[in-house]
């Protein structure tokens, strides 16, 4: 009964993650418009009515999705934002999570996501709280890598930490919209310029 159990759970945890997978590939292809129960089932090749079975909506297997998405982000750039030992290090962390998330159309799949909770009040909440845990990351490393400038006290960390990210997101969304003529290169290096003042200033 217990192997029986432990079978069935695994198939069920198996059958979840294709259809996260599958709606993560039908954002990035057809859009939040053409995201139905219908295009991710043909697109992970299943029954639609598992969708419901697990998720219980398609709006709640796209935050599921998204959620799993930025859990996967992070995981990758944890290490990397643990090391960074200056604020420069930190954005160029940024500009290496930029290529990847270009390189995964990442970008696409949340600005559709987004498009699609504008104005609903149960799920744009939901969607923003999966960003909220990457603000926090960043506002972590933020403190950690001022921690022994004499300025340190008065930086706003998780302010600045809110503000760093939603710039990020701007960067990744002007890039997706515009990736022939996006000057994201020039504007990461503006960012590292702004970071070294940064620290200039905040030396004792």
């Amino acid at each position: 009964m217990a192997k029986a159990k432990r079978r069935s759970s695994s198939a069920g945890e198996a059958t979840r993650a294709k259809i996260l997978e599958a709606t993560l590939a039908t954002l990035a292809s057809e859009g939040i418009v053409g995201t139905s129960a219908r295009a991710i089932a043909t697109a992970g090749d299943f029954n639609q009515a598992l969708i419901f079975y697990h998720f219980g909506s398609v709006d709640d297997a796209i935050i599921a999705a998204v959620d799993r998405m930025s859990e996967a982000r992070m995981e990758r750039h944890r290490a990397a934002l643990d090391e960074a030992a200056t604020l420069v290090d930190l954005v160029r962390v940024a500009r290496e999570l930029h290529c990847d998330d270009q390189a995964n159309d990442n970008m696409t799949v949340l600005t559709q996501a987004f498009a699609g909770a504008a104005g609903d009040p149960v799920m744009g909440p939901k969607l923003y709280a999966s960003l909220e845990a990457w603000s926090s990351l960043v506002t972590d490393s933020i403190r950690r890598v001022l921690a022994d400038a004499p300025a340190a006290a008065i930086v706003p960390a998780e302010l600045l930490g809110q503000s760093i990210s939603a710039l990020f997101l701007g960067i990744e969304l002007l890039a997706d919209l515009d990736r022939e003529r996006a000057n994201t290169d020039q504007l990461f290096d503006s960012l590292e310029g702004a970071a070294v003042a940064v620290e200039q200033m905040l030396k004792p």
